[in-house]
């Protein structure tokens, strides 16, 4: 091994600049290393394309490049966090056959000087342990230095044999098109509230619990499109609730703090009817004693009032299902009627009315639920 090398591949053992990819080991010998309890996101982390779900089209892709032997020396995976990009790039190390020596993962958003990237470069050049091919996986690659992308450019115009790159980025605007341009471009895309509920369902009865269909939902909904942070919010409703033989969307609301539905559906109604009584009772009922709780169900009764204008608006069924997905069933049919019934009401002006509210909820802290209130009122015709 030339000197050269032996250096840098000092560096990567000590862990300064590339990680060892401790996770392509067995999980009998993972399991024996790490403490007793494993974080779900780890504990389910898929270990084949078959287990990755809401990913069809990108694993269709890497699939068939992998049975047609066209491995391309550089990838994008890109998508928004939570979505499988660095699983999936693991995933692919492992089936064009890279054993655990020749898969190597950068942290680009610690290490993104011209220096890293020239040691990896160093390191590139040398031969592989066995495998046919090394592999390096550049996470949040966006984050390299302008000066490191010039760096790794001439290494992607012309790689070594062996070796391929994969670039995983939740922000692809901010990679350089010289660089774009040289990789093959796979998205993953953020699945869908029902996709991910699914999944909190699976992995709900893996642990040997039981949780209705409408708390999946409304994890789901927290998960905001991650599969990692879905389980994140799973993992706390689990343990806040370990007593309960059953998980309901009472407890999911009750752990998260979140603002009952129903009762800014009411909220909606009340505008419409322009009945300042009911929007007062919705907001006592909602028991909003803090400012955070008090965004919180601002926040809702924004989204609750815009699904309501979507629901009005779209005619395309692609539209309409997409929205569709972000909303209970049973509430979903409640908001249509209340659009339908109130055109006027529910209306793009109305809306940025409402909006207008986060100004003042900005300014104050001790009196963001007097602000909400008359925000609300005011909304409602003048000759009430």
């Amino acid at each position: 091994i030339s000197i050269i090398y032996e250096k840098v591949y000092v560096k990567f053992l000590k862990g300064e600049i590339l990680q060892y990819n401790l996770d392509m080991k067995n999980t009998k010998k993972e399991s024996e290393k790490l403490p007793n309890h494993l974080a779900l996101y780890r504990k389910y982390r898929p270990s084949k394309f078959g287990d990755m779900l809401g990913q069809e089209l990108a694993l269709q892709i890497l699939e068939s490049s992998i049975k047609q032997n066209k491995i391309y020396h550089a990838y994008i995976f890109s998508g928004d966090r939570g979505t499988g990009k660095t699983t999936a790039a693991r995933i692919f190390a492992r089936e064009i056959g890279c054993s655990p020596d020749d898969i190597f993962e950068l942290d680009a958003a610690s290490n993104n000087s011209v220096e890293d990237i020239r040691l990896l470069i160093e390191a590139s050049q040398s031969s592989t342990f066995g495998s046919r091919y090394k592999v390096y996986i550049l996470d949040e690659a966006h984050m390299l230095s302008k000066s490191a992308f010039n760096a790794l450019l001439k290494t992607l115009e012309e790689p070594p044999a062996h070796v391929i790159f994969i670039l995983a980025t939740t922000d692809k605007h901010k990679i350089p098109s010289t660089i774009l341009s040289r990789c093959q471009d796979i998205n993953f895309s953020s699945p869908s509230l029902n996709v991910l509920a699914k999944f909190v369902k699976d992995i709900t009865k893996l642990e040997e619990r039981d949780i209705d269909d409408d708390a999946c939902l409304q994890i789901a909904k927290e998960g905001k499109g991650s599969f990692r942070d879905t389980l994140g919010v799973l993992e706390k409703i689990l343990n806040s609730k370990s007593e309960n033989k059953k998980i309901l969307k009472k407890d999911v609301e009750d752990v998260l703090g979140i603002v009952n539905e129903q009762e800014i559906l009411n909220i909606i109604k009340a505008i419409c009817k322009n009945d300042p009584e009911g929007i007062i009772i919705s907001l006592e009922n909602l028991k909003l004693e803090t400012g955070d709780l008090t965004d919180r169900a601002y926040l809702s009764i924004v989204k609750m009032f815009e699904l309501g204008l979507y629901l009005r608006l779209l005619k395309d069924k692609e539209g309409q299902q997409k929205i569709e997905e972000k909303v209970g069933e049973g509430l979903l049919e409640e908001l249509r009627s209340i659009a339908t019934e109130y055109p006027r009401t529910i209306s793009s002006s109305n809306l940025y009315k409402l909006l207008e509210i986060e100004k003042d909820l900005m300014v104050s802290t001790n009196l963001k639920g007097s602000i909400l209130t008359v925000g609300l009122i005011r909304m409602l015709k003048e000759e009430e």
